[in-house]
């Protein structure tokens, strides 16, 4: 089984592909969801987060998302920290779910595939970029996130560039009706490369 990995920036459209590729029948693997779901769930890993970050983690035994982030937010190192105490949860979780795959290929979603030296576990890497203005308008509807707060989140990621060279596939998120076509492109190149 292709183990593949879609990664981009904040607002670049990763769900919407990964959707996409659902919808062919690809088992896809949501990182962003399985770790909220996680750090609400799993009593070890709350403990963790609460031993690092305090009671103020956790509000009614609710993750308190504001509060952490907001911790987190301009502060490299306890950003790498959250990081570090969540992620071995999620590869747990990733690492039960793919055993029970029957398909030629699954995919994996993170934002953070590179930033966490993840790339070597997977056999091909789709990275989805979108033009800037693009990423603000979607980050400040769907987040409620000043373009200031937006610019910073994109400011701290690994740029582009660096991405697109680490990558397999390339998606521009530009023309929405585009993407359907590229992302049967990259399902049947896969396909076809197993």
């Amino acid at each position: 089984m292709i183990k593949v990995a879609i990664t981009g920036g904040i607002g670049t459209g990763k769900t919407t592909i990964l959707s996409m590729f659902a919808d062919k029948g690809i088992p896809v693997f949501n990182s962003d969801e399985i770790a909220r779901e996680i750090m609400n769930t799993n009593p070890l890993l709350k403990n963790e987060i609460i031993t690092a970050f305090g009671d103020k983690a956790y509000d009614k035994n609710k993750l308190n998302k504001k509060y952490l982030s907001n911790v987190v937010f301009n502060n490299e190192t306890l950003l790498k920290k959250i990081n570090s105490i969540v992620h071995p949860y999620v590869a747990d979780e990733f690492n039960s779910w793919i055993k029970k795959q029957d398909s030629k290929y699954i995919i994996y979603e993170s934002a953070i595939i590179f930033e966490t030296k993840g790339e070597g576990f997977f056999d091909k890497i789709i990275c989805v970029t979108a033009p800037e203005d693009d990423i603000i308008s979607r980050v400040m509807k769907r987040n409620n996130f000043s373009k200031d707060k937006i610019k910073s989140i994109i400011n701290k990621q690994l740029p582009n560039k660096a991405k697109i060279q680490k990558s397999d596939y390339v998606i521009e998120n530009v023309d929405i009706s585009k993407l359907s076509d590229r992302v049967l492109e990259i399902h049947n190149n896969i396909i076809e490369s197993n």
